[in-house]
């Protein structure tokens, strides 16, 4: 059995091939693998037609000081 699942906005966030049957709210059964239904919504038995990708909420700023910071513990633990 193949199934889409659903995050709590109803948003598909994988799909899996199953061995058996599957009984749970935000496991909807599809017919093929079809990895484009990801992002997709699932609403009154329908697929969506535009896609929900997640976007990221931490500022580019924040990015930037973690490389840093990991560049600093290379050069220490190198002796540089």
């Amino acid at each position: 059995m193949i199934y889409a699942q659903l995050n709590e906005n109803n948003i598909c966030i994988g799909v899996s091939q199953l061995s058996g049957t599957v009984e749970a709210p935000n496991m909807i059964q599809i017919d093929t693998i079809d990895t484009d239904k990801i992002w997709r919504k699932y609403e009154n038995g329908q697929w969506s037609a535009e896609k929900y990708e997640p976007q990221s909420t931490a500022p580019l700023t924040e990015f930037e000081q973690l490389r840093a910071d990991v560049d600093q513990l290379i050069i220490s633990s190198l002796g540089v």
